[in-house]
């Protein structure tokens, strides 16, 4: 099938900015709260209700993610990456990465062929590909919106990519599988550099959680 002017425009958009470095450190941040995150469950010191500990880890998942990738965003001198929390009004501030002239957050999703859900900040950055897409070789083009999704199953990645969404919200223009990226050498890393600490936060709050519910 041949591809569209918008589908091309987006590949060369995502080669032209999203680096090997950035790619490594999305796949590998991924997979390091994964690891953190089993761990936490395999873990006999934190102690509690199988199914409560289990929710209370998942719950803690995106905060686990982000703050590992930007701990090793803030210490890798080779990376191109810089973030922002930015607000959207309610709930949880987002993570805004950005990689060149391309900013993206990530989500977690079913399934790789799905679309994230269309939240009202989300389809207003995607609205602003337009203008991208229309004038790419313009030196004032805004930066592009991409989202990273990914899954697991019991902590182990099911699918990690990269991809843009056309300006209507309907379909991706294109998508990138990041799996390959993971490197198993730098995740161990990032687990005992920033994981560890986290690990242990979340058993601390699994422990204290356990007894208040022993004490009701």
């Amino acid at each position: 099938m041949l591809e569209s002017h918008d589908e091309l425009i987006a590949e060369e958009i995502y080669r032209s900015n999203i680096t090997d470095i950035t790619k490594h450190m999305i796949a590998n941040g991924v997979q390091t709260a994964c690891t953190t995150c089993r761990n936490i469950i395999l873990n006999p010191a934190a102690i509690g209700i199988p199914r409560s500990k289990l929710f209370d880890t998942a719950c803690r998942f995106a905060f686990i993610l982000n703050s590992v990738l930007t701990k090793s965003i803030d210490e890798n001198n080779l990376s191109q990456l810089t973030y922002d929390e930015v607000r959207t009004g309610h709930g949880r501030p987002i993570i805004h990465y950005m990689s060149g002239n391309v900013i993206f957050h990530l989500k977690k999703e079913t399934s790789a062929h799905r679309l994230p859900q269309g939240a009202r900040y989300r389809i207003e950055e995607t609205k602003g590909n337009e203008q991208i897409l229309l004038f790419p070789e313009s030196v004032e083009a805004p930066p592009a919106h991409m989202v990273v999704t990914f899954n697991h199953r019991e902590f182990q990645p099911i699918f990690i990519q990269i991809g843009m969404i056309n300006p209507t919200y309907e379909r991706w223009l294109f998508r990138d599988n990041l799996m390959s990226y993971i490197q198993p050498e730098a995740v161990e890393t990032m687990q005992k550099t920033y994981g560890a600490t986290l690990e242990q936060q979340a058993i601390e709050r699994v422990q204290k959680n356990f007894r208040l519910e022993m004490k009701g």
